[in-house]
């Protein structure tokens, strides 16, 4: 062969393996991410997978994988992220042709939020080439990072004030057509309710006890307004995580809670709204729901919500309590609608050391501070 041949028969390969690549480099190419758990809470540790799967005769010996999320999940590796007003990770891959890897990334979920990757791009090279190809493949893994609970002795106080306003208005009305026991007659008892075989089998007159058919619930309040120009944003943090610790503790107490909060939710955009529940179900939504609040968008206008609230529940038994770390006047004019309408109210309100920490001037409101002071 002549010499004058090699050089032609070399460019004509380069040329034929550069076709092959760009054309078919992709082809079988796979790329799957997914959260390790659906949810956790603040301040936990989670992890993500990476399942890259190489079904092609090509091999990839440099395969870069990118994909974006919020800010908040610290992951443990930092050489591959990088931080701006999202989390930017990289991961570089290198399969040989029908070959499958899978990574595990580990990160420190530091803040509260819904996290979600839709979407993954892919960059391969060839060593043959100084060419770069891209790709992107759509993802649909997400993670909720519920609120953490707040310390004990934050909260015990106003829950107990909670139950004792539940415990006093609980008991209206009676159900005939329930049974809860037997007690001695008194003289205000009804001869309806007289169990005449129990009296006759002990000798003294005995009635029937039965359950009620009014049981009050809970409405938590929770305005995520800023508190002014210059503040903590932990302190709507904290208001988030109060309501997450109350609603617990009613769910376990099987009292029914409710949500009414002027934030919006990440995903639909809209104010979140949650009817009163007491069961696991219902605390799973009530915590989902608090993850998505988006504290980036401004705030609805408490005011408002209240007064459409009290405006469709005069007939139902609620016992109120605000949860805001803002004391602006829309905040000042919808607790004094609620003190209108319910006589008093709780109040909790977290604050720094360093805050005014007036109440507001109605008497009917019992004002709790909560201070944020280092406890995370």
């Amino acid at each position: 062969m002549p010499i004058i041949l090699i050089p032609i028969i070399l460019l004509l390969l380069f040329a034929l393996e550069r076709w092959i690549f760009n054309r078919y480099w992709q082809r079988g190419l796979s790329a799957e991410l997914n959260f390790g758990a659906e949810a956790v809470t603040e301040g936990e540790e989670a992890s993500l997978s990476e399942v890259i799967t190489n079904r092609n005769f090509i091999p990839l010996h440099i395969l870069q994988v990118n994909f974006q999320t919020d800010v908040g999940l610290d992951f443990k590796d930092t050489t591959n992220a990088s931080v701006t007003d999202r989390v930017n990770v990289i991961d570089v891959f290198s399969l040989r042709f029908y070959e499958k890897i899978t990574r595990t990334l580990m990160m420190d979920c530091r803040k509260r939020g819904f996290y979600s990757i839709l979407q993954t791009s892919l960059v391969a090279s060839d060593l043959f080439s100084s060419d770069i190809h891209y790709a992107d493949r759509k993802q649909r893994t997400s993670m909720y990072v519920y609120p953490r609970l707040m310390p004990s002795d934050k909260v015990d106080i106003p829950f107990q004030q909670l139950m004792g306003e539940v415990q006093s208005q609980r008991f209206l009305y009676e159900d005939n057509f329930t049974f809860r026991g037997i007690r001695d007659y008194a003289p205000t008892d009804q001869m309806s309710d007289i169990n005449w075989k129990a009296s006759a089998r002990t000798g003294s007159m005995k009635v029937n006890l039965h359950d009620y058919t009014s049981s009050p619930e809970v409405a938590l309040i929770l305005n995520v307004e800023e508190p002014g120009i210059l503040f903590e944003t932990e302190l709507i943090e904290d208001c988030i995580r109060i309501a997450r610790t109350l609603a617990l503790k009613f769910i376990e107490a099987n009292i029914p809670v409710s949500l009414l909060t002027n934030g919006l939710d990440k995903v639909s955009g809209e104010l979140i709204r949650l009817e009163a529940g007491a069961s696991l179900d219902h605390n799973r939504n009530f915590c989902r729901a608090l993850a998505r609040i988006d504290l980036s968008k401004e705030a609805g206008d408490i005011e408002v919500l209240v007064k459409e609230e009290l405006g469709s529940s005069r007939s139902r038994q609620i016992v109120y309590c605000v949860i805001s770390t803002s004391r602006r006047e829309g905040m000042l004019r919808a607790a004094k609608e609620l003190c209108d309408e319910k006589g008093k109210l709780l109040w909790l309100c977290p604050l720094t050391k360093s805050m005014d920490q007036r109440a507001p001037e109605d008497d009917r409101i019992s004002f709790t501070r909560i201070i944020h002071d280092g406890y995370l």
